[in-house]
């Protein structure tokens, strides 16, 4: 009965799910379809005609060099931006990752081919970690750790590195970079300083021809850069002339603790003087010299020893008294100190600044010269407006003979001439005996000059200027007391004034001036109208 019933219940379920899920038939409105139309049974459709025409331009060179110009820039600028992002993002990488910790290994020089290692090794030395030495008192297991180094650190040091080489002038080129290093025992922050060196010219050879100061010369040059390896300048200088008839001498420059400051220079020299433009004689000079020079941050400081075999010679008939006296031969054997500042922004020509130079030597070590020195030289400039420059400078000297015996001809002081006191014959100046000029142990003289461009050329290299000198020489007498010959330095001044041209050359300074002494003395050698002058140095 139960079965019976459950069919018809399963069919009604059947038809009503076939009603449900049955497709109905939904009214679609007709396509509409507008031409025109294109045969397919053509194998490709139909193209339009086209004529083809061919267009020739044709530019002239000037119009050519404008396009290649206009290419070649387009292709510049394109570079330059290429340039320019490349390096922003490395400053931006850069200075992202200052602060990351990392450990310098090794400093390694490559390239360095004629540079002892030893040398080099005393040049880096300070910029490595340096490890503390064993020791058995220490509880600790482990040697104390090096100081953190981070990138910042690391940049700093290799910029100074760079700069300490590049001061003993025997690279021409240094290319440092950051590296990792090499080292198997290295771990992942452990890098390397990198130096790529070029070495500079080994040998240097020059001949030239000198006119300066009244004389002319011819002179050779021979010089040996990094002669040993350790940045020492061996040099050889041979000239000729017609005051300094010959003169030589060989020097040996060598840096002292590889500092690049301080050095020693030792030198053998000989020469020989034509005196006759001023005193009846010749003098000659052998020699040899050692010194010291260093920079402090006050200035320049230099001590040295000399001894020195002076003689005088080849006495004209016509010499005087005391000039045939100080014939024969003399040693010298000094110490002298001396100090030298100099802040001029030109040293030919300044217009602002200020120069000192400080200069004591005391002979006595032994042979015949027996004296205390004392010499300054000093200027200062100023611009005063429109181009304008005044500059004042002074020198001064002063030379005590010891033992009692009166100074020696080549010991003593000579003044005048265009780069000292100008309108004077040069070392005209001061006691004369008959027709030579035998120079004195006090001397001072200055000089005051204002220096304005050349009239429509404020460029130009050659400038006018007005200038006044004075000056003074005189001996010490033994007989007198010493503050007598300080007043007979302070009175009767020879003074002179002019007006002249003076141009600035690369390698020295060209005066050509007008002028007269205003007063000298009865014997002094005093020069009215055109006087010329060629020299590193002008008062």
């Amino acid at each position: 009965m139960s079965t019976e019933q459950s069919k018809p219940s399963t069919s009604r379920a059947q038809e009503h799910a076939a009603r449900a899920f049955a497709p109905e038939d939904v009214p679609v409105p007709a396509p509409v379809v507008q031409g025109p139309f294109v045969n397919t049974s053509a194998s490709d459709p139909p193209q339009p005609q086209v004529e083809a025409v061919a267009v020739e331009v044709v530019l002239g060179e000037k119009e050519r060099a404008e396009a290649s110009k206009w290419n070649e820039e387009r292709i510049e600028r394109r570079l330059r931006g290429e340039y320019e992002r490349a390096g922003r993002q490395l400053s931006e990488l850069v200075h992202e990752n200052l602060d990351t910790p990392l450990r310098l290994n090794a400093i390694r020089v490559v390239g360095a081919t004629s540079t002892r290692a030893s040398f080099l090794s005393s040049l880096v030395a300070p910029y490595l970690p340096t490890l503390p030495p064993a020791s058995y008192l220490s509880s600790s297991p482990h040697p104390e750790a090096a100081p953190p180094q981070t990138l910042r650190s690391l940049l700093s040091t290799t910029r100074d590195v760079s700069s300490l080489f590049a001061k003993f002038d025997i690279f021409k080129e240094i290319d440092a970079s950051l590296e990792a290093s090499p080292s198997v025992l290295a771990e992942a922050e452990d890098v390397d300083i990198v130096l790529r060196v070029k070495e500079a010219s080994k040998y240097f050879l020059r001949t030239a021809t000198d006119i300066g100061d009244g004389e002319g010369s011819a002179t050779g040059t021979a010089r040996i850069r990094n002669a040993f390896g350790g940045a020492e300048m061996l040099e050889g200088n041979v000239s000729f002339g017609t005051r300094t008839k010959n003169a030589f001498q060989l020097r040996l420059d060598t840096p002292v603790a590889g500092s690049p400051v301080t050095k020693a220079d030792f030198s053998i020299f000989s020469a020989q003087r034509d005196l006759n433009y001023y005193a009846s004689c010749s003098e000659s000079t052998k020699g040899a010299r050692a010194c010291l020079r260093t920079v402090s941050p006050f200035g320049f400081h230099e001590v040295a020893y000399e001894a020195i075999l002076r003689q005088i010679g080849d006495v004209l008939p016509a010499a005087s008294m005391s000039v045939r006296d100080a014939a024969g031969q003399s040693v010298k054997s000094s110490i002298s100190h001396t100090f030298m500042r100099d802040t001029r922004d030109d040293p030919f020509v300044a217009t602002k600044g200020s120069y000192l130079k400080l200069r004591q030597e005391f002979a006595g070590l032994g042979g015949d010269a027996q004296f205390i020195k004392a010499e300054s030289e000093s200027s200062v400039s100023r611009a005063v407006g429109a181009g304008c420059t005044l500059s004042l400078g002074i020198r001064s000297g002063f030379l005590f003979p010891l033992g009692g015996a009166p100074s020696l001809f080549a010991d003593r002081y000579h003044l005048g001439g265009p780069t000292s006191v100008r309108m004077f014959r040069p070392n005209a100046m001061g006691p004369k005996d008959s027709g030579d000029y035998i120079g004195g142990d006090l001397h001072w003289a200055t000089g005051l000059s204002l220096t304005t461009p050349f009239p429509r050329k404020p460029d130009w290299p050659l400038k006018t200027h007005l200038f006044l000198n004075a000056g003074r020489l005189t001996r010490v007498e033994q007989d007198k007391s010493l503050a007598s010959s300080f007043g007979n330095l302070l009175t009767q001044p020879s003074v002179t004034a002019g007006v002249g041209l003076m141009y600035r050359h690369s390698l020295v300074r060209i005066e050509a001036n007008v002028g007269v002494p205003l007063a000298m003395g009865r014997q002094e050698g005093g020069v009215k109208g055109l006087q010329f002058g060629l020299g590193l140095s002008f008062l």
